[in-house]
């Protein structure tokens, strides 16, 4: 089981978090498992911000069962 937690808009789109079941290989994985159910995600995938049990992760970082990810969109400058 992992737990995700969404920050920002991505809790409007997802809730506050999911726990699944699934394993996934690794955070490009879970993208790719939450642009299926949400297609705009696609389109900001390139700004979103991940960490692996409250470490920033790469999209290359594996999954472990019991993992906590967190996603977040990063902040824009102005």
């Amino acid at each position: 089981m992992i737990k995700i937690k969404f920050f920002g808009k991505l809790r409007e789109k997802f809730g506050q978090e999911m726990v699944l079941p699934k394993r996934f290989e690794n955070i490009e994985d879970l993208l790719n498992f939450l642009i299926q159910k949400d297609k705009s995600l696609n389109d900001i995938k390139e700004h979103l911000i991940f960490s692996i049990n409250y470490r920033y992760a790469t999209k290359r970082d594996k999954i472990n069962d019991g993992d906590i990810i967190t996603i977040i969109i990063s902040p824009t400058g102005g």
